[in-house]
């Protein structure tokens, strides 16, 4: 409508190649087709012929724009899909020389997207990158970063003659150190059913080749993630804490395995809050030893009062 009541009369819109009038809009991709012989149109769509089509329909709404681009995809996201249905845009069956066109641009555009070997290995990489992060409910950050260490990797060539598995694995859990996402290295061994001596060299490799700087997990930290391991209740774990800071403030925790020192800290905290936890399932939630845990406790009790 015009502002002073007027209804505007829009030209329609024509195709290029066939002259016809009969331009329709894809709801699906988003574009102008023709409808007559399927080709589609490269007005631009700021131009003046297709105002009305913004005005009505909304076309400035940033949510029609698609997926966002992504890492944890081979192509990003960006690629183009030639659909598997051989029906024109009015849904009518294509003739069979039309098929065999059709059908070979798709395969040539499938062979275009992987046309080397960083592109198809990255394909079967990101897959199981994925899947990988679905089984352990990471979060799309993580996964993202997982993704762009690899993308690094790759382009390293890293990759070739190595396995796939280890380095992906290796990917995700560099990618939960960088975001301190309480995910070790047993998780993501289990996750990706390889050996953590297989993830640890790839990630070494990846650290060295990359050039990449991990926070160092502290105390706390293990504190945490020990606890939440073992589904011990806040009091605990507000007591572990409590130690925790009392072993800092005394020196105690200088030179010691920070692992062994929490599983320590946590069984202390576990009997002043009188919930019943034994030294077992510490050391194997902590992947410590109970020597270990035994002379942690009697060297916290000789230097502090709990």
């Amino acid at each position: 409508m015009h502002p002073e009541g007027k209804v505007e009369k829009t030209k329609p819109l024509v195709c290029e190649f066939c002259k016809s009038d009969s331009v329709i809009f894809d709801n699906v991709s988003f574009e102008y087709v023709c409808s007559a012989c399927g080709c589609v149109s490269s007005q631009d769509p700021n131009s003046d012929s297709m105002a009305s089509f913004r005005t009505n329909s909304g076309y400035n709404d940033r949510t029609r724009t698609g997926m966002p681009e992504s890492l944890a995809i081979h192509n990003k996201g960006l690629s183009t899909l030639i659909g598997i249905g051989d029906t024109d845009a009015r849904g009518k069956a294509l003739e069979p020389s039309q098929k065999n066109s059709i059908q070979r641009l798709r395969t040539w555009n499938n062979r275009a997207q992987l046309n080397d070997s960083v592109s198809r290995n990255l394909e079967k990489a990101l897959k199981l990158l994925n899947n990988f992060g679905d089984k352990l409910y990471l979060s799309q950050a993580v996964i993202e970063g997982a993704a762009y260490i690899y993308r690094k990797a790759a382009i390293k060539k890293l990759a070739k003659g190595r396995s796939t598995l280890g380095l992906v694995g290796a990917a995700l859990y560099a990618a939960c150190r960088e975001t301190a996402t309480p995910k070790t290295i047993t998780d993501i061994a289990t996750a990706c059913n390889i050996t953590t001596k297989d993830i640890m060299s790839h990630y070494k490799l990846i650290l060295k080749e990359l050039s990449l700087q991990m926070p160092v997990l502290h105390g706390p930290d293990y504190v945490t993630l020990i606890c939440n391991r073992l589904q011990l209740s806040e009091k605990t774990k507000r007591e572990a804490l409590r130690i925790f800071s009392m072993v800092q403030q005394n020196r105690i925790s200088i030179g010691k395995n920070p692992r062994a020192l929490a599983g320590s800290i946590i069984y202390l905290a576990s009997q002043n809050c009188n919930e019943f936890l034994r030294q077992v399932e510490i050391c194997q939630v902590a992947e410590i030893s109970t020597v270990s845990l035994r002379k942690r406790c009697k060297e916290i009790k000789s230097k502090i009062e709990l």
